[in-house]
Formats: C-alpha cells, sequence, structure tokens
C-alpha cells in the first residue's frame, strides 16, 4: 500500500522540494502605527458596548491575519523594528500605567479595595474592577501573542516570529543599544513562557502510511542528527523491524511534529551507528521478541523557535512509559548520541594553548609517551599536533602500525571526551537558566541528557566514521543512559550543582590507580550507587570546618588546600571525607580549592549502603 504513494521518486522530491518563491513587493512598515493597531485590538473590549461582540472579534482577527499576511514580505530590518515594537514600544507596562489606565471611577473603586483590605476589611468582590485588572496585569505583547496564535497559521508564524528574534539578536546585537537588546531577550522569554503554558500538543507515533506523507516529509527534511540517505534509509526507520518513531504534535500543525525521536530496540547496548542505520545486508533483520534495550539514536527539533523549551524531554519520557508497555522485556533505556562540539574544542586546546605543554602533556600517560617515542618517532612535546595531524588526515589506516595508533588514538580521545563532557563548563545565558546553578556542560547534546537526568555510561571511539562523525568528534559517540528510580536525583543535582552522574565503568580512566571504594562499587552484586563528578574553580570550598560530611571526594585533577594546623596540600590521586563519614563526625579541617579541581564524589547515603551491602556479603 505504501509503495503506490511512497518511493525513491518521492524521497527525491521531497528531500529536495523545489524552492518557487514569488518575487515579494517591500511592504511599508510604520512602526508608531503598529503600535496604536496592536493597543487598539488588544484593549478590553468590554469597555465598549457599542459595539457587537461578532464585529470586534472579527475585527481583531482580521488585524492579526493581516500583519501574518505582511510579515511575509518584511526585510529583516522590518522584523527588527517589529519586533522593537513589541518588545520595547508595548512591552515597557507596568502597575502605573496599568491603573491609569483604568476609568476613573473603577480607579477610585481599586483604590478603596486596596485600602480596605489593608485595614482588615473585606468588601464585596467588584467583577468589573476585577476583569479589568486582570486584563491589564497580562503584557501587551503577550495580548497580542495571544490572538496572533488564535488565526489560521497563528502558532506556526509565533515559531518564525521567535526564530527571526534569535537572528535579530545575533545580527544587530553589536550595534543595538542595551536597553533594546534587554527588551528583545525578555520578548523572547515573554514567547518561551507563552508557548510553554499552551495547550494541544499530544504524542503519537509516526507511521509509514499514505496519511502520514506530509508529517514523514519534515521527518525526512529536519532530520538534524542522521540525514537520512536513501529512500530505503527512511523506510528502515519508520517500519523497519525493531524501530520506532515517536513525535510531539500541535492541535494547529497536526501534520507537523514539533519534535521527533527515532528508537531502536534490542538485546545491547549499541556502540556503533552503522548497525543502526545500516544493518548488515546478509542477515536479515526479524522482530525481536524480548528485547532487552531501547536506544534512542536521533532526536530532532523541527522548529527553531521551540529552543529552550522541553518538548523534546516530554518526548522522551512519554516514549520510554510506551515502550515500557509495549516491551515488558526492556530494563535498559539509553542513547547513542553525537558529541558535536568534542573536536572544535580540542583543536581549541592545541591551537590557542601551544605553550601549555604541561597542559597536553597530561593528555598522555606514560605507556602513550612510550609508544610515541619508541614506535612513531614523536617528540613528547609534539605529541598533541602529531595526534590531530594524523586524526585530521586519516590516513594512518594505510600505514605501519594502525593497529598500535587506533589504540593509542582510542585511549587518550576517550580519556579527553569524558573529561569534556564531565567538566568543561560554560555560563548559562540570561533567560535559559533552569536552576540554581550558574553553569552547565558545553557540550549541547550533553547538557540537554543530563539535564534530563540521565548518566554517562559509556564512550564508544570508532562509533559514527561518516564524514560529519569524523568532523564533530572523531568518530566518538556517546551512551547516556535513563534510569527511571534516580533521574530524578540526578536531574536536580545537575540543574542545582553542576553534579554529573556517571556509570561506574568509567571510573578506571578517571581513577587509574586501584581503590578498594571503586572496586566495591564495581562488584557484581553491588546495589546501584551514583558516583558524581563536579569541577570546583579556584578558591571555591569543598567541605566547610564543623559541617555534616555529605560525601567522600576523590581528586582526579588539581590541588586542594586542607586548613589544619599547620596547612597541607592535598595532590591529584587524594582521597577526603572519608573518616568523617566512617566515625560519623563533623567536618574537622575546612577544605579550598587551589586550582581548578576534578572531583568525583559519593554522597554519604550510598556510602552507607555501599557498606551494608558489603557486610551482607560477608555474612
Amino acid at each position: 500500500m505504501t509503495s503506490a504513494v511512497f518511493g525513491p521518486e518521492w524521497f527525491e522530491r521531497m528531500r529536495h522540494p523545489s524552492a518557487h518563491s514569488l518575487p515579494r513587493n517591500k511592504v511599508p512598515f510604520d512602526r508608531k502605527t503598529f503600535v496604536e493597531e496592536v493597543k487598539a485590538a488588544v484593549q478590553d473590549t468590554d469597555q465598549h458596548h457599542d459595539a457587537g461582540f461578532v464585529w470586534e472579534y472579527k475585527r481583531r482577527r482580521d488585524f492579526a491575519s493581516s500583519v501574518i499576511a505582511a510579515y511575509e514580505s518584511f526585510t529583516d530590518e522590518q522584523k527588527l523594528e517589529m519586533l522593537l515594537a513589541l518588545a520595547l514600544d508595548l512591552g515597557s507596562q507596568d502597575m502605573s500605567l496599568l491603573v491609569r489606565s483604568l476609568p476613573s471611577l473603577l480607579r477610585a473603586h481599586l483604590v478603596f479595595q486596596v485600602l480596605a483590605a489593608a485595614l482588615g476589611f473585606n468588601p464585596p468582590t467588584d467583577l468589573d474592577t476585577y476583569k479589568h485588572v486582570k486584563h491589564g496585569l497580562v503584557p501587551v505583547p503577550e495580548h497580542f501573542c495571544i490572538l496572533l496564535g488564535s488565526v489560521p497559521n497563528g502558532y506556526a508564524f509565533l515559531l518564525g516570529v521567535r526564530s527571526d528574534l534569535s537572528m535579530c539578536l545575533k545580527k544587530y546585537h553589536r550595534i543595538l543599544p542595551n536597553h533594546e537588546v534587554r527588551a528583545l531577550t525578555y520578548f523572547d522569554i515573554l514567547l518561551r513562557d507563552l508557548f510553554a503554558t499552551q495547550s494541544g500538543v499530544h504524542f503519537r507515533s509516526i507511521d509509514l502510511t499514505p496519511e502520514n506523507a506530509e508529517t514523514i516529509a519534515v521527518v525526512l527534511q529536519k532530520e538534524r542528527v542522521h540525514v537520512m540517505r536513501s529512500w530505503a534509509d527512511l523506510r528502515q526507520r519508520l517500519d523497519g523491524p525493531n524501530r520506532r518513531c515517536y513525535g510531539m504534535f500541535h492541535s494547529n500543525l497536526s501534520h507537523q511534529p514539533l519534535v521527533f525521536l527515532e528508537t531502536y530496540v534490542t538485546k545491547e547496548l549499541c556502540s556503533n551507528i552503522e548497525s543502526i542505520l545500516n544493518p548488515a545486508q546478509s542477515q536479515i533483520e526479524v522482530p525481536l521478541t524480548n528485547p532487552t534495550h531501547a536506544i534512542f539514536y536521533s532526536i530532532s527539533n523541527t522548529h527553531h523557535g521551540l529552543r529552550g523549551l522541553n518538548l523534546a524531554s516530554h518526548l522522551l519520557f512519554l516514549t520510554i512509559t510506551r515502550i515500557s508497555k509495549q516491551y515488558p522485556s526492556i530494563h535498559t533505556f539509553a542513547t547513542l548520541s553525537p558529541v558535536p562540539t568534542f573536536k572544535q574544542w580540542f583543536v581549541y586546546q592545541i591551537t590557542m594553548n601551544p605553550i601549555k605543554q604541561n597542559h597536553q602533556l597530561s593528555w598522555f600517560t606514560a605507556e602513550n609517551l612510550q609508544v610515541l617515542t619508541e614506535v612513531f618517532g614523536v617528540n613528547a612535546l609534539a605529541a598533541s599536533k602529531w595526534l590531530r595531524k594524523q586524526l585530521d588526515t586519516n590516513e594512518w589506516r594505510s600505514k605501519p602500525h594502525a593497529e598500535l595508533f587506533e589504540e593509542l588514538a582510542k585511549d587518550v580521545l576517550t580519556r579527553l571526551a569524558l573529561n569534556y563532557i564531565l567538566f568543561e563548563r560554560e555560563p548559562i545565558p540570561v533567560g535559559e537558566d533552569d536552576g540554581p546553578s550558574s553553569h552547565r556542560i558545553v557540550d549541547p547534546v550533553a547538557n540537554f541528557h543530563l539535564q534530563n537526568g540521565a548518566q554517562v555510561e559509556r564512550l564508544n571511539f570508532a562509533a559514527d566514521l561518516s564524514p560529519r562523525g569524523l568532523e564533530q568528534s572523531y568518530g566518538l559517540m556517546i551512551n547516556y543512559k535513563y534510569t527511571i528510580k534516580s533521574v530524578d536525583v540526578t536531574s536536580m543535582s545537575y540543574k542545582r550543582n553542576s553534579t554529573v552522574a556517571l556509570s561506574p565503568c568509567l571510573l578506571s580512566i578517571l581513577w587509574p590507580q586501584p581503590n578498594p571504594i571503586f572496586e566495591a562499587i564495581q562488584a557484581p552484586k553491588a546495589p546501584p550507587i551514583l558516583v558524581l563528578a563536579k569541577q570546583f574553580a579556584k578558591g571555591d570550598v569543598i567541605l566547610t570546618r564543623g559541617r555534616n560530611p555529605h560525601a567522600i571526594y576523590f581528586l582526579c585533577k588539581g590541588r586542594v588546600q586542607v586548613a589544619s594546623a599547620p596547612m597541607c596540600t592535598l595532590e591529584q590521586g587524594s582521597m577526603f571525607g572519608h573518616q568523617e563519614i566512617q566515625n560519623r563526625e563533623p567536618v574537622r579541617y575546612t577544605i579550598r580549592a587551589l586550582s581548578r579541581c576534578h572531583v568525583l564524589f559519593v554522597r554519604q547515603a550510598d556510602m552507607m549502603l555501599l557498606q551494608q551491602s558489603t557486610m551482607n556479603a560477608r555474612l
């Protein structure tokens, strides 16, 4: 049935849609006139009983539709003028303007009610006053956006406006006055919050059927992670065995997913994207009866105007719920995710910090340097630049000692990528903060999954050897694992304290020396213990004297000062906090970071659970 509608020709036509854009005549735009028209469109109609309700309703909607039609022909400068009119001219409403906007009698009655409430009286509520106050408390731009969203194509138009707002901020932020940039930023937050409170969003699967032709075309064109290369590729992802695709839709855009997620059910934690996208042709893939793993390998947002919302997170957990019911045998939900900014960071560390030889030498273990010197004849001081050159040219596969180089590159890049994901932070931009923490992980994919409560489960070398995968991360990919019982804890820990949860199997990369606590955590019958990673800046207090201990700390990198008598310093490889937890006593000495520190820690509650488990095992 599907072959009659879909096929290779349809795929090519939808993949490269013809762009027949009609010539647009420039539409004049007067900012002052627009402001007055918006005010007239959103004013409280209850004050104008002489106008019929139907006529007033039609007037508003006609004006909103005319704005949408005219906006299509606006230049970037005109779009900026309209956005400034909404954000600045109409956005500076405060309580004094609200009170002055009320008719004199209503204003007097409002003052009377406020005074009566202050004196302890409770006069009868005036419904007219209540309606006017409630209407006035909503900003005029929000009233207008709600009006725009109520007309045909209004929701899609508002998404486009927010996307254009982002474009204008990037294009003009250097030449606009600060107060205009702030106004546009707050208007962006207003739009984001407006989308977040909109109803009409629903979840459903995306199947390869003729009725879904428009939806599938959007999926084909908006796939952000792994571009669909052929008709067979698309059919495999949407209709192949053990594969599912789900999306979030809005009632006003019923055929266009706002965000969609591609899923693969299997019996193992996938480590290579080709095993999902291009299974071996010699093996006929059959539906699994009792899969144990669900792998989320691609999630794409179709509208830039939805940035900053949690629709993708909502879709992820709805998908987990749906798959859990469909496949009760599945016990592991994980991703196979790219690391899109790793190579950029790696190159920056080499090109922008050429004199920090000690920093770059720390990337290599003694065994790595020995191989570089004895096998490849590379000086230790030039190791990082040589490694980058080999990886960029990608000619090492055809040269002697290719296996040794692959082992070396895997060891170095895996260690670097793990440190990058766990410890590299950036300030959170204004309007995007989701918690008290002022910093977030640099990599956007990692930040998304860590905010949702995932833990870093495994790093996979040579997992994506496509040109894009090599360009982004030298082929590295990461499995982020979602453990439903602990996602709330790990999510809040990341948002509040910028701490990252990681799998115990990764501890040997960060802490190569033997440690009895880590060995107990990695024991086969050990209870699930959260190991968390955090970066402390120079001068940060890690432990405060006299307070109850809350974790055992493992110093992976940096130096800390112990405020004992006399003062002492702990170096990389040290552990602290364990004596206080073991003896159940307050912290003895304040410990402060002397440099940027990379720290692993295990919470006190988990340590008590681990100790109890160890004692039971001995019995």
